[in-house]
């Protein structure tokens, strides 16, 4: 099977599995995982984070949005631009977020913008995730080409359900990996291989 054909196996999986859950099963993985990743040291230390809004099926992260402003860190979610990039913007009320054309909460145009070197952690959402710290997005590319400009002190952490945790991942040159993903079964650091 080729890379492209592996991947979209493995998407399709996934986005399946997690269709699967029942959205009480959703919501309380959701505040475990949120737990967890809120008593990270590198959280703690993060003067401005860089999260996103949950979309459809993916682990929640609304407790992590409200938990960032809450505790007066600089909290920052990505825009996507029509150049196929994202921007990042500085946001403080979250009812102020709007809705993309791809029904993703994100930043009105008018957000103060951030730039990405500003950012001390990175959460990065996926579709499959693998110990050595690659993983599988949606296929467009947006978080390996933000990553790839990030200081190089940025924390990047993958977030996802338990069984988004697969034995590899297809990956190519350009993907970017992670330092750990968080799920509600705990935090899974980088190994190398």
């Amino acid at each position: 099977m080729d890379l492209r054909a592996a991947k979209a196996q493995l998407r399709a999986e996934m986005k399946a599995l997690r269709a699967e859950l029942s959205p009480s099963a959703h919501e309380q993985q959701a505040a475990q995982a949120a737990s967890i990743l809120l008593a990270l040291p590198q959280w703690s230390v993060a003067r401005v984070v860089c999260l996103y809004a949950s979309f459809k099926h993916e682990l929640g992260t609304h407790l992590l949005l409200q938990t960032a402003v809450g505790e007066g860190k600089v909290l920052v979610l990505p825009r996507t631009q029509p150049d196929g990039t994202l921007s990042l913007h500085e946001v403080s009320d979250l009812s102020s977020l709007t809705s993309s054309h791809l029904g993703i909460l994100e930043p009105a145009p008018d957000a103060p913008r951030r730039d990405v070197t500003e950012v001390d952690l990175f959460l990065v959402p996926g579709l499959a995730f693998a110990a050595d710290g690659h993983r599988l997005g949606y296929g467009a590319g947006f978080y390996d080409r933000l990553l790839n400009q990030a200081k190089p002190t940025a924390f990047a952490v993958g977030y996802g359900f338990e069984f988004q945790i697969a034995p590899e991942v297809p990956v190519e040159s350009h993907d970017h990996c992670l330092h750990a993903i968080v799920t509600p079964a705990g935090v899974v650091p980088k190994v190398s291989r």
